[in-house]
């Protein structure tokens, strides 16, 4: 069994290390919340042995009803249908009129198509890290894009949200953003990988919500979403925005195309 544990440092943010061992309670699974189809997502099944009180989602987000409707503006959704079952996640729009999601969204996927409003728009993948499970989207005819997201940096112990795309459009989900953590272990194809930086969301994530962005109070974005707890816990993580940036500023210099279908 894969199992995840959270671990306490000096000084130092809390420690997600991923490794084999053998449990003997297991409190909640991580499953990634994107790739699905009519059965439900992919269960990619980690288990957090020393568990923390999450506490409950915000039961609101607090942020002005204006900002909020210009985040949504630039939220889409994505979606594919080369690999064996469809693939559907959340995005939003970058500088350079690019868009980010999961890798794990568009793994495989030769040519993504991104929803904008009531505009579907072909892209195709120009930057991809599956150990940070993170894709940058270019469209390909160069269309008129939504204005640009900006990326910030998570303050453990504050509210913000999740921009979420489902079938009837853009909302805007709460989210409380419990602390910041370094999660290692296997990269989306399952290969062993340094990890990333990410987030521990008190929020309600569903499928379709991968590659969903969270922002703080100011709005801008602080994760990328990628997975959530089993088992009905109200407990979700992201990308910290830093591995994103990276992803960005190669993005220019060498692209790099999806890798295939997770199997």
């Amino acid at each position: 069994m894969i199992g995840l544990r959270v671990a306490r440092l000096a000084g130092a943010w809390p420690v997600l290390v991923v490794g084999v061992m053998v449990m003997a309670v297991v409190v909640a699974v991580l499953v990634v919340a994107g790739d699905t189809d009519a059965d439900g997502p992919d269960q990619v099944e980690i288990t957090i042995v020393d568990p923390t009180d999450v506490g409950p989602p915000p039961a609101g987000h607090g942020l002005p009803d204006e900002l909020v409707a210009r985040l949504l503006a630039s939220t889409v959704g994505v979606r594919g249908l080369d690999c064996r079952r469809a693939q559907v996640g959340s995005g939003f729009v970058v500088d350079g009129g690019l868009v980010a999601t999961n890798a794990h969204v568009v793994a495989g996927i030769a040519t993504p198509v991104v929803t904008i409003g009531d505009r579907e728009v072909a892209t195709r993948v120009v930057g991809f890290d599956p150990v940070a499970d993170l894709a940058v989207l270019a469209p390909v005819d160069a269309p008129t894009m939504p204005e640009p997201l900006m990326l910030g940096e998570a303050v453990a112990g504050t509210v913000g949200a999740i921009l979420v795309h489902e079938e009837a459009g853009p909302r805007a989900v709460p989210a409380g953003i419990v602390r910041r953590i370094r999660a290692t272990g296997a990269d989306v194809y399952g290969r062993a990988a340094d990890g990333r930086d990410a987030l521990t969301l008190a929020a309600t994530v569903l499928t379709g919500h991968s590659g969903a962005a969270v922002v703080d109070d100011a709005g801008r974005v602080v994760g990328i979403t990628f997975s959530r707890a089993r088992g009905g816990s109200p407990v979700a993580y992201a990308v910290q925005a830093g591995a994103l940036q990276a992803l960005l500023e190669r993005v220019g210099h060498h692209p790099e195309p999806a890798g295939p279908c997770i199997e």
